[in-house]
């Protein structure tokens, strides 16, 4: 359960990544805030993605 939340956390955040420059081309963000708006999400793209990427579904990491 706790994989398909952080999917979906990352899938927004690339979303986020995608989506304001095609905003800014449209006129409709400017630089600043399509600047700030790709600076976080893809710091939670790289904060969330490793977390379930690479696993399978019920894998959990062992700890020592």
């Amino acid at each position: 359960m706790l994989r398909i939340i952080f999917q979906i956390i990352s899938w927004g955040a690339l979303a986020g990544i995608i989506v304001p420059p095609c905003l800014f081309a449209a006129d409709v963000l400017d630089l600043d805030a399509v600047k700030r708006h790709m600076l976080v999400a893809t710091i939670v793209w790289f904060v969330f993605t490793p977390l379930w990427m690479g696993r399978k579904n019920g894998e959990q990491e062992a700890t020592s």
